[in-house]
């Protein structure tokens, strides 16, 4: 065997994407079980590797659970903010606010779901800033819902806001395939405008 043979085949050889496999592992775990019934030894199982081995790329199980969080609030801001620049029309920019979290939390349904269930077991320092981030993605939702429909105030526009959100998120991460992707999300979206659109 060539040195280049026990380089690329031997033993010490680590996958360069490591981390990433234990966070892809952990997201999965937290939602099939909850975080608290995970342990960083089923992490480690998962991507074959030794609980205290997970402890190379994570300080702790928070750790992970913080960062999987994280990539969440980044990919819906990063969607919302898309939506946000496709049009400056409040109705049109609702409905795209919509479509772009729906794709998102079918593509990511997993991660989706974590973030919305499992960020409770943060410690609160942790989990503050973690709040905010979804305060200021559904009050961009709320700020052009009054502005459709000035009848509302601003307390009644996020109870909808909060309520079309809820109903994406459930609907999206609890896809049982009798539905194709596309209908899926076409129901979904009919159905959280429905709920921006509910008389108060």
């Amino acid at each position: 065997m060539t040195a280049d043979q026990l380089t690329s085949e031997g033993p010490a050889t680590r996958p360069s994407n490591r981390r990433a496999l234990i966070l892809d592992a952990a997201i999965g775990l937290f939602r099939e079980r909850g975080y608290p019934a995970t342990s960083v030894d089923d992490i480690g199982k998962a991507v074959d590797v030794s609980g205290p081995a997970i402890y190379r790329h994570f300080s702790s199980k928070e750790e992970i659970l913080l960062e999987a969080i994280q990539l969440a609030a980044d990919e819906v801001h990063a969607a919302n903010g898309a939506a946000r620049n496709s049009t400056s029309d409040p109705r049109a920019l609702l409905a795209a606010y919509i479509g772009a979290y729906v794709a998102c939390a079918l593509n990511r349904s997993a991660l989706i779901a974590v973030w919305m269930s499992e960020a409770r077991h943060l410690s609160s320092e942790r989990r503050s800033p973690m709040s905010r981030r979804l305060r200021s993605w559904s009050n961009e939702w709320v700020e052009a819902l009054t502005a459709t429909r000035p009848e509302l105030s601003t307390e009644q526009a996020r109870v909808l806001v909060g309520g079309a959100i809820g109903l994406i998120t459930s609907l999206a991460t609890n896809d049982d395939g009798s539905l194709g992707r596309a209908q899926l999300s076409a129901t979904i979206t009919a159905m959280a405008l429905a709920t921006l659109d509910t008389p108060l």
